[in-house]
């Protein structure tokens, strides 16, 4: 039979959980920003293998985008599981879409542009050229855009982030971070100003909401 103490301690288990999800939460919107002020300080106009921050190559400045978007997944399933009750079927549906857009979404952009680009431009510098200048996109970027970016990024975000306001549990201006990321991700094809305000307010939102997770003393 478990003693009073090891009882007391399965039970601190979820809330260290929580506590940590939450914190990674935070670190993964201020490592979102920093990926995002190291794209708005280089110029892309070259190669990748002339873009520098600081001295350091390209791939190297993306590992603050890389690390954001593990530790967002991780922050996502901590605020959702903070108001998984609360939040209901709405709250279900976007974590799940919300999900599989920054798995899919992302991820894989991140990855793409830290990695596969710049071995690309080693590899075949010719090749990369013409790939940056071609204006034509190919079946698999529109399904991307399409797919991932309005149902993933775009509903599910928005979904997440009504659902978060209606829950009452967490701040509801991260809720509204959401749903204004969403609402700016789906501008992204208007213009691009609108992809870098989106990927500020998402940022914002997990800072918010990592803060607003965490379990009260």
């Amino acid at each position: 039979m478990a003693t009073q103490s090891e009882m007391r301690g399965r039970a601190m288990q979820p809330a260290t959980l929580i506590r940590v999800g939450s914190w990674a939460t935070i670190a993964a919107g201020v490592l979102l920003a920093a990926d995002l002020a190291a794209h708005a300080a280089i110029d892309f106009s070259d190669t990748f293998r002339s873009a520098r921050l600081w001295g350091m190559p390209h791939e190297l400045w993306h590992i603050p985008g890389i690390a954001g978007v593990v530790l967002a997944l991780f922050g996502l399933m901590t605020i959702y599981a903070r108001q998984a009750r609360e939040a209901g079927r709405l709250g279900l549906v976007g974590f799940v879409l919300l999900t599989i857009g920054m798995v899919v979404g992302a991820a894989f952009s991140v990855i793409f542009h830290a990695i596969f680009l710049p071995a690309l431009e080693q590899a075949a510098p010719t090749l990369l050229e013409g790939f940056l200048k071609s204006e034509s996109a190919t079946p698999a970027q529109i399904v991307r855009g399409v797919v991932v970016q309005a149902i993933g990024l775009g509903l599910g975000a928005l979904l997440f982030g009504l659902a978060t306001v209606r829950a009452r549990v967490l701040p509801p201006i991260g809720g509204w971070l959401f749903v204004a990321g969403a609402l700016l991700a789906a501008a992204n094809q208007v213009t691009p100003v609108a992809q870098l305000l989106s990927r500020l307010v998402f940022a914002l939102g997990f800072v918010i909401l990592g803060y607003g997770a965490r379990p009260k003393p």
